[in-house]
């Protein structure tokens, strides 16, 4: 079993790599503005790369894109270890459940275009964190808030919005644990933060987005009204409040893993004042972890309710 794991894992990775490799975007969106920015990384200016507002990605991005440049091998390490993280995290979340969903599930990711999408536009976080929350989901319903706590916080290293995933503390054994895993969150999302402000020029929140008429926010606020950090802060406890709700409805159930973060991703999309193609990166990651779940339970279900005719018979 754990030998035939293994060569489905070589295969899939196997076809992430041959994507990377030899498919490449004509239009590379904000990627080449990141690659650009992540340069200051490795110098005496390094303190400063969140000086301009237009940085609003985390500095685990920015290092990922400054080797991945480096090396001349963005494309590869991008799609190959989103490609990676995926494969873990199906792995935790269907643990016990048939292999061949895992490779089936993952295997479509790439061929609906998941894992090049994380390359093409510069924002492999919409990948990315979704797959860190249910990994921290899993760690936390097990009672493991510390080690989710981290992965909470790490995912805000890639996008600041990460730290919506504290809504899987909702789903810790106990009250005591939840605290463990929010104190965890925060202390790993400061040490990632901290010395860009501290040593630096930080204006990461000087930024202003602009309302788009084409936005459900639109249909609410005259299009072309400024929408600072501060509303970005209501949008994230509005975010936080939906998936929380949902959290605690499911806690007993595998489902509120990916239904939780799911609905964060669902209500920000919906108050959020500009509609980027890339935002859909995150529900597809998760609205494919849930169908893989919810198959591999019915089949299991199903697959019990036979063994116990077949018992009955004998």
């Amino acid at each position: 079993m754990a030998e035939s794991i293994r060569v489905r894992g070589a295969a899939y990775l196997g076809f992430a790599a041959a994507v990377a490799l030899l498919v490449h975007p004509a239009d590379t969106g904000d990627l080449p503005f990141f690659v650009h920015t992540a340069h200051k990384l490795f110098t005496q200016d390094w303190a400063n790369v969140f000086a301009d507002p237009n940085v609003q990605v985390g500095p685990l991005q920015l290092l990922v894109f400054r080797v991945g440049d480096l090396a001349g091998v963005l494309a590869l390490l991008v799609q190959l270890g989103v490609a990676a993280l995926l494969w873990v995290a199906t792995g935790r979340l269907l643990a016990g459940r048939d292999p061949w969903i895992r490779f089936g599930v993952c295997v479509a990711a790439i061929a609906l275009g998941l894992t090049y999408g994380a390359y093409q536009d510069g924002h492999p976080a919409q990948v990315v964190v979704p797959l860190l929350w249910v990994l921290a989901g899993c760690d936390a319903r097990e009672g493991r808030t510390g080690r989710a706590g981290v992965l909470v916080g790490l995912s805000a290293g890639f996008e600041v919005w990460g730290l919506l995933g504290a809504v899987v503390f909702v789903l810790a054994p106990r009250a005591r644990a939840a605290l463990v895993g929010l104190a965890t969150e925060a202390g790993a999302a400061a040490a990632l933060f901290l010395p860009f402000v501290l040593a630096g020029e930080f204006r990461m929140f000087d930024y202003h987005w602009q309302v788009n008429g084409d936005t459900l926010l639109g249909l609410v606020v005259h299009p072309g009204t400024d929408f600072t950090w501060s509303m970005r802060l209501m949008q994230g406890l509005a975010a936080l409040t939906a998936g929380a709700g949902v959290a605690w409805v499911l806690r007993r159930t595998s489902h509120a893993v990916w239904l939780a973060p799911l609905a964060v991703v669902g209500v920000r999309m919906a108050l959020d004042p500009v509609r980027y193609p890339w935002y859909w990166l995150a529900v597809q990651t998760l609205v494919l972890l849930g169908a893989a779940e919810l198959l591999s339970a019915r089949l299991g279900f199903a697959r019990k309710r036979h063994r116990r005719k077949l018992a009955a018979v004998r």
